[in-house]
Formats: structure tokens, sequence, C-alpha cells
């Protein structure tokens, strides 16, 4: 009898470890990327049966915000962050903008498309249908940009290198639009792009569920697909081309920091007195960021009050958004968001050895929340389709939800402002 309780007990013993070994990897798979038309057509409509990596209510008493709506991602946003961090919600879009909703969208999608968030995917594919696009002129923007008009070609050309090879920007990427944009909607666009790559980091991250509806219309996926959509590879999704280099060592960082404060921009910039006066901060405070988005009288002042508040939010600890904000700048190349993050640092008086701490990231030399939080800076950054429920556990096992909220955030915020600065080539000055 022994003998049997004792085999019984290795038999439940191993189903559970089976179970548990079941559950785990589960937790660490990553969505999956579909590669044609119909096979992104399913999974977008299977995400309406995803559960939030971090509970979402269905209301949210006391918002007031005024771009606050009914999808999940609006109900989330208000929930997890403060109304002050809300405030750039224009997403580049003002009064008497020549970038059309319509050219945007297309953006996003592609952007969406080159990050895999199946959420925001689905959005821009309900918002183009409404806008007149055919699924095959959506279909055109994952497999054939020869059909693109030159402008909305351009468009789409830049939201996907700013979004699968941030860190391989140049001249040459600013100067070819010049024949479709001016430099005032070249801001505008950049500014967009940068946005959306955020947005991605966001959603994504937080396991979002697709709503079933959306501005009053279903959302609905299963729809009639050419079979040309289903052939050859896609113009968007990372492929050979992209080789992502190894982040700044320690020494090019500094190296790096030096290069940010002179290099010139590759678009005109509104002057130091124009910028300060429209985003209503003293003229010596003002740098070439300012100078940029203050291109956006509406977004620009918008924005820099929400980033403002963002890094002075005491939820989470300032040195651990701080780091995050230099780990994205490293990872992503960006010299002048390296230099903002450093400025940040030295706000706060860290030292140098706690910075190169960071890069290291070694647990006897920091505490569990700041190791986390890089480790997850990181792969949002370098990853982004690779992020799993696993991911946004492990940070739960040490920040509050809402903390959590605001390190996923931070970090998508940060994405943004690396692929602004660095395309435009802003200068960060002492």
């Amino acid at each position: 009898m022994m003998k049997n309780n004792w085999i019984a007990s290795l038999v439940l013993l191993a189903i559970a470890s089976g179970s548990t070994l079941a559950q785990e990897a589960t937790l660490a798979k990553a969505k999956t990327i579909p590669t044609t038309r119909s096979e992104l057509k399913e999974v977008l409509g299977q995400l309406k049966d995803r559960v939030p990596r971090l509970p979402v209510p269905e209301t949210v008493p006391g918002a007031t915000n005024p771009a606050s709506s009914n999808v999940i991602n609006g109900r989330a946003r208000r929930f997890y962050l403060p109304e002050s961090w809300l405030q750039a919600e224009r997403w580049g879009n003002e009064a008497e903008s020549k970038v059309s909703y319509e050219l945007k969208t297309q953006c996003f999608w592609v952007v969406s498309r080159g990050n895999n968030c199946h959420y925001c995917l689905g959005h821009q594919e309900h918002k183009l249908k409404l806008a007149g696009l055919s699924d095959d002129q959506i279909g055109a923007l994952d497999r054939d940009w020869d059909c693109l008009d030159p402008r909305t070609r351009k468009g789409v050309e830049l939201a996907r290198k700013m979004t699968v090879l941030p860190f391989a920007l140049s001249d040459r990427d600013v100067a070819s639009l010049k024949s479709e944009y001016s430099d005032a909607e070249i801001v505008e666009l950049v500014y967009s792009i940068a946005r959306f790559n955020a947005m991605n980091r966001w959603t994504d991250s937080m396991g979002l569920p697709q709503d079933p509806q959306m501005r009053g219309e279903s959302v609905e996926f299963d729809t009639p697909t050419s079979a040309r959509w289903n052939q050859g590879e896609s113009l968007v999704v990372a492929g050979s081309d992209i080789v992502r280099p190894m982040a700044w060592t320690w020494q090019e960082c500094q190296e790096q920091l030096q290069t940010s404060a002179t290099r010139g921009a590759r678009v005109q910039l509104v002057s130091q007195e124009s910028a300060a006066e429209t985003l209503q901060i003293p003229v010596d405070e003002v740098h070439d960021w300012h100078r940029a988005i203050a291109t956006l009288p509406a977004a620009g002042p918008e924005m820099v009050r929400a980033w403002t508040a963002m890094l002075s939010d005491p939820e989470l600890a300032p040195e651990i958004k701080a780091a995050i904000c230099w780990t994205t700048a490293r990872h992503n190349r960006a010299s002048s968001s390296l230099a903002m993050a450093k400025a940040f640092a030295d706000q706060l008086k860290l030292t140098e050895q706690q910075i190169q701490a960071w890069d290291k990231n070694q647990a006897e030399n920091s505490t569990p929340g700041m190791v986390r939080a890089i480790e997850f800076a990181k792969k949002l950054t370098c990853d982004p389709t690779k992020i799993t429920d696993a991911d946004i556990a492990r940070l739960r096992e040490v920040f509050s939800d809402r903390q959590t909220a605001h390190a996923i955030y931070t970090a998508a915020t940060a994405n943004a402002l690396d692929r602004f600065t660095e395309t435009l080539g802003l200068a960060i000055r002492p």
C-alpha cells in the first residue's frame, strides 16, 4: 500500500510539474507574426478574445480627458495614467495640417505591422475602411508600394524605417522626403510616426483585446481577400535587412553626448524665441527638439507639458524613469535622447558610477525594480514583437499595477522621443 501511495504521489507531482511547465511556456510565448493578408485578418479577429495583462475596468470614474473614449485603450490610459500625461493626444493633427488623416493612418498601419501590434493594426484596418480604402488598397501597404502615389510611398517608407531601422536613419532619408513634403510637414509626419511607435508599445505590452466596436461601427476582419496579397513577402515585416547593432558602450556614449551638442538639424526649425513663446518656456531652456516640436502649435506645447509631467510624477521612482530613457536611447543609438536622459540623471544628482551600472544591470549593484525596468525597456526597444505575458508578470512581481503601467508608458514614450530627435538630427546643447 505504501509503495502504491508513493507511486501515486510521484504521478501527481509529475502532472503538477507538467502543468506548471505548460503554463510557463504559454506565458513566455510571443504572438504570431502573420505572413499573408488572410492570416493577418485571422489573428486580428482572434484578438477579441484576449485577456489584458493588467485589469481594465469597463468604466473609469472621474475621467475628464477630452481624448477619452469607449475603446479599451482609452479606458486603460485613463485608469492607469495621470491626466497630465494624456495632454499630447492630438497625434500631430493640427487645424492647418497638410498631412492628411488618411496618409497618417496608412503610416500607422505600416508602423503597427512592423511592430506586430495586433490591437493597433486592427484599429488602422477599421479606420482605413471607414476612410474609403478598399481591401486591395490596404493590402498594397504590405505587398505593393509601386502602386502608391509618390507622396504616400515616401511616407510609408519613412514609417517602416523609423519603426524597424531607427538606428540607421540618415541625412539622405530626410532629404528624399523634400520632393513631396515641406520641412514643416516632415516634422509633423516624423512626430506622428514616432508617436505611433509609442502607442504600439503601450497597447501591445498591456495585452489589450480588440474592441468589438469603434466609433459606433462593428470591427470586423472576416472579409474576402485577393489571392495576390497571400503571395510573396511583406515589405514591412523585419527581414534580412534588419541587423540591430549592439548598444553603445560607455565610451561611445560619451562620444555621442558630444555629437548631440554639435550636429545640425535636417530640417528648418523655428527660432529659439518663437519656440519659447509657443511652448511657454524660458528661451535659455530651448533645445532643437523644442524648436522642432514648436512647429506644431497645438500638439507641441501639449507634448512638452506631458513629457515634463511624466518625468516628475512620483508614482514610479524618477531614477528608474531616467534609467529607462537612457536604456532606450543607447539601444536605438539616439544621441540627443541620450543627452536628455543624461541631463535628467544629472538633475537627480546621480553619479556616473550609477549611470554606468544601468548598462551592466547586475542585481548585486541595483534594486529588483531597477533591474526589471531596464530589462523590460531593453526588450521593448529591441524586440517589441516578442513581448509576452511573462515580461509583464515579471514587472508586476516588483511593482504595483499602476507602477507597471507607468514603466510601460515611459519606455514607450522614450522610444518615440528617440525616433523624433534622431530622424530630424536634432541637437541637445549643454
